[in-house]
């Protein structure tokens, strides 16, 4: 999916691929690695103007991302994805084509989209049930200029205040307000020192738009010290280029035996190696 999430999670693992793996773990070849995303439609990240698309593609492509647009996945299989007629083997399969909405929606017995999302009222509740709120991905609602509202997380967020509002409306006699969506802009983050900014006439891209995603992001953390502590993890990983996490590789069983190990196991060991080493012990 060539949406925001399947977007920043193929810059993510080309990252990791090309500069974390490769620094880390010598016994594997990076350069065969390949990172492909999908897209039915004609272009990435479709919320976003022409342009910024268009950039976010580039910078994808630099970071050796085979992106590939009008391309419909219809079918998966353990170490295969077809697109179109075509099989492609892949390792791993990561779906980010978004979601459908859950199938309470039709037990109100009332109008639903193709999504399953409920048809709302202006002030979020349901035609038939107007003690009933439909929030967030759930709710079908149009903003002013007729666009749909997006199923985002900024979205939800000022549904649920309003929903909240007018539920303290009905509780003291007052009249309920309309949902009114306030676009705040989008960002999109695809690697290091890229990614994309749009915020009404504001567009940015690059470097600065990069340091504007962490800004924000940092900004939304509760509490100071969660903000101090990711804005240094960040810090020390931008400058060395280095992961916090670490993939442990092996034979199955060896790894088996590593928790074992870790549990004050030892007398159960598998791998006829650990063996061989606990008896000369």
């Amino acid at each position: 999916g060539g949406g925001a999430t399947g977007v920043e999670l193929a810059g993510a693992i080309a990252g990791i691929a090309r500069i974390a793996l490769a620094k880390d773990f010598k016994a594997i070849d990076t350069k065969n690695a390949r990172v492909l995303l999908y897209e039915g439609a004609d272009r990435i990240l479709n919320s976003f103007s022409p342009d910024l698309s268009e950039r976010a593609k580039s910078d994808l492509e630099e970071l050796g991302v085979d992106v590939h647009l009008n391309s419909f996945v219809t079918d998966i299989r353990p170490g295969e994805v077809k697109v179109g007629e075509e099989w492609i083997d892949t390792s791993v399969a990561v779906w980010a084509t978004g979601v459908s909405a859950s199938s309470l929606g039709k037990d109100l017995e009332t109008e639903v989209d193709n999504a399953g999302r409920v048809h709302v009222e202006k002030d979020l509740s349901v035609a038939k049930h107007k003690n009933i709120f439909v929030i967030g991905d759930m709710a079908h609602i149009k903003q002013d200029d007729g666009e749909l509202v997006p199923g985002v997380a900024p979205a939800a967020i000022q549904m649920a205040q309003t929903a909240c509002k007018n539920i303290l409306n009905d509780l003291s006699g007052k009249p309920r307000k309309d949902f009114s969506y306030w676009d705040k802009g989008s960002m999109a983050t695809i690697g290091r020192n890229k990614a994309i900014v749009e915020a009404g006439r504001l567009k940015m891209t690059g470097f600065l738009a990069w340091l504007a995603w962490l800004f924000v992001h940092v900004l939304t953390l509760i509490g100071f010290r969660n903000r101090v502590w990711v804005m240094s993890e960040w810090f020390w990983a931008y400058i060395t280029r280095e992961r916090s996490a670490r993939l442990i590789t092996g034979d199955a069983d060896e790894l088996e035996d590593a928790l074992r190990f870790i549990e004050a196991k030892p007398e159960n060991l598998i791998s006829e190696n650990n063996k061989h080493e606990k008896s000369v012990g």
